[in-house]
Parts: C-alpha cells; sequence; structure tokens
C-alpha cells in the first residue's frame, strides 16, 4: 500500500472541488469573506465562458460541417428545424409568463446576458434595439479568426434568406434568420429581429423588439420571403 505522499489532494481539497462555485461564493459572502467572494465570482465567470465557448465552436463546427457536405439548401432545413428545438419553448415561455410586452423583452434580454458581455440598450418611440459589445457568440468568432485558415469555419458566399441577402456571411450567424422564421410560422410577425452589423466582429450587430407589429418595416418581412398584412 502506498504511503499518504503519494496523494495528490488532502480531504478539505476534495470536499471544495465537490462543490459548486456558486456555493462556495455563498458560503464566503456568509463568512464575511468578500474577497474570496469577489475571487470566486471571477472564477465562476470564466468556467461559464469556457463552457459556453466550447458548445459555441462545437455548434458552428456542426453547421459548417453540414454545409460543407450537404450545401446551402439542406443547411437552411436543418438550421431551420433545429432552431425550433429551443427558440420556440423560450417563447413558448416568455409569452406565458406575461403578457406585457414591457416583461417579455425584460426577460428576452435577461437570456443575453447568458452571452457574459456588455450590452448596449437604447429605446425610440417605436422600438428597444439592444446591442452586445462585443457579440459573445458570432462576432467573438470572427475576432477570434475563427473563420480564417486551415481549419475555419463555413463563410456562406451566396446571397440567400439564411444570410439576410447577404455575401460571405459566418454560418453560426445563419441561425438568427431561422429563429425569425420561427416566429413568422407561429405568430405571423418576429419578436425580434436581427440587424446584422455592417461588418460583423467589428460593428456590433442589433436585436430590435418592436412595440407594435404595425412598426415592424415590411423590408424584415420581404427579406424572409413573408408579406406584411
Amino acid at each position: 500500500m502506498r504511503s499518504n505522499e503519494d496523494q495528490f489532494f488532502n480531504s478539505n481539497e476534495i470536499s471544495e472541488m465537490e462543490k459548486r462555485t456558486v456555493d462556495r461564493i455563498v458560503e464566503a459572502i456568509d463568512n464575511g469573506d468578500y474577497e474570496k467572494a469577489k475571487k470566486l465570482t471571477h472564477r465562476m465567470y470564466n468556467e461559464f465562458l469556457s463552457m459556453h465557448d466550447l458548445y459555441r465552436n462545437w455548434v458552428t463546427s456542426l453547421l459548417s460541417e453540414i454545409g460543407r457536405r450537404y450545401g446551402d439548401q439542406d443547411l437552411e432545413i436543418i438550421m431551420n428545424e433545429s432552431c425550433k428545438s429551443w427558440w420556440r419553448p423560450i417563447r413558448k415561455k416568455i409569452k406565458q409568463s406575461s403578457n406585457d410586452l414591457k416583461t417579455q423583452i425584460k426577460m428576452f434580454i435577461s437570456g443575453l446576458h447568458g452571452h457574459l458581455q456588455p450590452l448596449e440598450i437604447s429605446e425610440d418611440s417605436e422600438k428597444i434595439t439592444v446591442k452586445m459589445k462585443p457579440c459573445g457568440s458570432g462576432g467573438r468568432l470572427v475576432q477570434e479568426g475563427k473563420y480564417e485558415g486551415r481549419d475555419s469555419f463555413l463563410m456562406l458566399k451566396k446571397a440567400q434568406k439564411i444570410t439576410y441577402g447577404r455575401t460571405d456571411f459566418p454560418v453560426y450567424c445563419a441561425h438568427e434568420a431561422a429563429m425569425e422564421n420561427v416566429d413568422f410560422e407561429d405568430d405571423g410577425t418576429p419578436f425580434v429581429i436581427v440587424e446584422p452589423a455592417k461588418e460583423i466582429g467589428k460593428d456590433h450587430c442589433s436585436f430590435i423588439c418592436y412595440k407594435k407589429d404595425s412598426y415592424v418595416p415590411k423590408k424584415y418581412y420581404e427579406r424572409l420571403g413573408y408579406k406584411k398584412k
């Protein structure tokens, strides 16, 4: 039998590693150790960001492989169907939580905080506009050079619906059009409209929530092949 000198961790270290970081933060606050709580808060942020980016990269790799193997048409079908699996339940939950549009928009913005980036929010008489600065997913992929080099992700070369009629469009960002398609199918109008940045990764995309359906410009219907009633 080997001696304790061969043991990597003592019982206290193992006990600490077993706990969720959020529980360790609460413990530190309860014990008045605020510096430890701050340190653990930053640690939890980095833990979540690492997992966020892992899944972001994995999904983008999958979409790239689908597009390269089967082409843009099948990619669009798969993108639309896969977005239904997560965006439709989110929209259902938001609508069931409140009939008040202000509350629904606050819930959506709360979800954007899951990308762990600062937001810029503006409002006028017709709409609320939200920008992530920087975009926590698609924009950061471009900034990190993920669409360049030998193992690059797919850029959609052809102008089409899922690229909002633009050329050289990052494949990850094409899910925004798919989200709008779900809204059109279910409600006849989009809950959130995305206005892509002029240069994705350099400028900031806008998430736009209009206060009334009548305020939504018809161009946002037409770019996905719908007609505004």
